[in-house]
Parts: C-alpha cells; structure tokens; sequence
C-alpha cells in the first residue's frame, strides 16, 4: 500500500500538558530494557488505515493504533470502529486542513475515543533519546510529531526502513505516528496501516514533538503498571489541572 496522507499541525502549546521530566524518578539501569517491542502483539494486517489514505488525519489515525496497542498489551484488544476516528477527525477539521496534536489530546480528554479514557498527556524531549525509549516502556507509545521528509514517503513506498539521508527531497509535511518499539538499531512506529521500522538518527532529526499519552486502562493493569515512575503524583498533578 503506497503512503497516506499527512495532516499534522506545527507543535502548539497547550495548558494541561505536562513535563516528562517533572516525573521521572532516578531511573535503574534497566529501566528502559534494551529492547522493546509493544506492537509485536496485533497482528502486520490489523493496524488498519483510519482514514488517513484519503484524509490528513494522522493525529487521529495514531491515537487509534494507540489505543489497539494498549488495550491489547493491557489485556484485551480494543479496535476502534474508523468511522468513529474519521467523524472526530471530520468534526474537528471540517475542511481537512489537519489539526495539532495537543487540539486532539485536548478533545480525548473530554471525550473517550473507542471507550478508552484519557487521564491526560506528558510531552517528553524528543531530542532525548534516553527519555523517548523510556516513555515508550513505561507508557506503552510514544506519540510523536514529524517533519517528514519526501525521502521517507520514497522508502515508505519502497518497503524500506525510514534513515536520514541526503539529500531528503525537501519536507514533505508534518505526520503523528506512535513510536511503539525500540532497539539497538532504531525504533518502530505505525505509520499508513503497517510497521515501519526508524534508524535512530531518522528520529532524532525529523522529530519535532513527542508526548505521553496517560491511558486509564494502561495504569489499572497490575502486569503493565510502570517501575521507576512516579505515577502517582502525574496522576495527582493531572486532577489539579483539569480542576482549575
């Protein structure tokens, strides 16, 4: 399947995000592992589209393959239905101009997606590549911001692993994928229905934003609750901004 569409807006701040770095607890040395790989657990031909082959609605297309990550590493897989994600996209972007991601984290706040709640969202380093593994492991996705290249749509087209290459062929656009998996040799996002593995240095310089999303049902799983986080005063922090 050739690439989608883009649609992600130009990173916006918004008053309910919160600091990564605000929570970290000093970290074990194992904490992230070598190696994670969240996405291993649904199936390459169930990720699905959402939309975003005919519409720019990356921003919600990853929430829903976040959505099926965490449910399924939770304990029980969670599908949404696309046109559920489409007519959010379609209501919040009525002209198909794309939207911000913090406007969509802004929206499931208020509105659980698939039935899931979201309890809020942290936004990390993305130029940190210890912080960007670790919200990965301890959040189950790191939803990420990028300027994607021309360059990466070739190799996406291609069948061929996302590098940074030069020339790129100039920025295409700007994409929200879920970084679900890392390695040694790179990272694994979703991306237009299918994984699509990252080198390490493809990241740290097309990325532009990148945030944690809190997921009731990823922190009431005893098996899944996070070490060496400290969940219990973002959970805290999270309820005193909703309530101002």
């Amino acid at each position: 399947m050739p690439a989608g569409k883009l649609g992600k807006l130009a990173p916006k701040k918004h008053k309910l995000t919160l600091r990564f770095e605000d929570f970290r607890t000093p970290v074990d040395p194992n904490i992230p592992p070598p190696k994670r790989a969240w996405e291993y657990v649904i199936a390459d031909d169930k990720w699905g589209m959402y939309g975003n082959n005919v519409k720019g609605d990356c921003t919600l297309a990853a929430k829903a393959h976040i959505i099926m990550c965490i449910t399924a590493n939770a304990g029980a897989l969670v599908v949404p239905d696309p046109a559920e994600i489409v007519g959010i996209y379609d209501q919040l972007s009525p002209d198909d101009t794309g939207l911000a991601m913090t406007d969509v984290y802004d929206y499931w706040l208020k509105n659980p997606i698939a039935g899931q709640k979201l309890a809020g969202w942290v936004q990390i380093d993305q130029t940190n590549d210890q912080h960007f593994d670790e919200c990965v492991n301890l959040f189950g996705a790191c939803d990420t911001g990028i300027q994607l290249p021309q360059s990466a749509i070739d190799e996406f087209n291609a069948g061929q692993n996302w590098e940074f290459v030069n020339p790129t062929g100039g920025i295409a656009g700007g994409h929200d994928v879920p970084y679900l998996g890392f390695g040694r040799l790179g990272k694994t996002c979703i991306t237009w229905s299918r994984r699509q593995p990252c080198g390490n240095a493809f990241v740290q310089n097309f990325c532009d934003e990148a945030y944690a999303p809190f997921l009731e049902s990823w922190f009431d799983t005893a098996g899944t609750a996070p070490n060496g986080f400290n969940r219990d005063a973002l959970w805290n922090a999270l309820q005193a901004l909703k309530a101002a």
